[in-house]
Formats: structure tokens, sequence, C-alpha cells
């Protein structure tokens, strides 16, 4: 009876360990080739930001694009979409070359 509790108990454990409570962060993945399409990956236990660089379509007329999954009419084309750290994000933020927009933020599929 002993040898069957303990097997019990060892059991529930090793079932227990491959649970995680929490999920990490997860956020849109894609570089320039693909990032119309809501593709999305879940962040390395380091990574703590989503991150975004785009940049304004110059003359943007307003024509929807059906390709693009996140809106139609959006004004500015994605360049990449991925996971990283808040220090490489906010240093990404100062490279405005070639009207570059960098945004980042911490929450689930935040970098649409």
């Amino acid at each position: 009876m002993k040898l069957l509790l303990a097997l019990l108990v060892v059991f529930m454990a090793v079932l227990l360990e491959g649970t995680k409570p929490t999920q990490g962060l997860e956020c849109y993945d894609c570089n320039i080739r693909n990032c119309k399409k809501k593709l999305s990956a879940p962040c390395e236990s380091a990574e703590d930001t989503c991150i975004k660089i785009s940049r304004k379509i110059v003359d943007y007329d307003g024509s929807p694009d059906r390709e693009n999954e996140f809106d139609p009419t959006m004004n500015v084309l994605v360049w990449e979409r991925r996971c990283t750290t808040a220090a490489d994000c906010k240093k990404r933020q100062s490279d405005t070359r070639l009207g570059k927009i960098t945004s980042c933020c911490n929450k689930n599929l935040c970098n649409a």
C-alpha cells in the first residue's frame, strides 16, 4: 500500500512539473516579406517586449490592401514584428533613419 501511494505521489509530481502556471509573452513575428499575415511566436524567457518597426507610406491614397490581415487601410509599411528586450527596443527607437517608426509594448500580441 505504501509503495502504491509513493508511486502515485511520484507520478503526480512528474505530471505537475510539465505544466506551466503562466506562459511567457507572445508577440507577432514577421519580416518585411510576410508582415501582412498574423503570425505569432512565444518569446524567450529573457525577452520582455514586443517590437514593431514600420515606415509611413508616402502619398498613401487610402486604397485597401486586402492581403493585410491587420488592417487593409493601414498607412504604414511594417518592416518587422518580433520579441526583444526593453533595452533593445528603446535603443532602436532612437534610430529614425529612413523615417523608421519603432514601437515597443509588453502585452501579448500588442505589436499589431
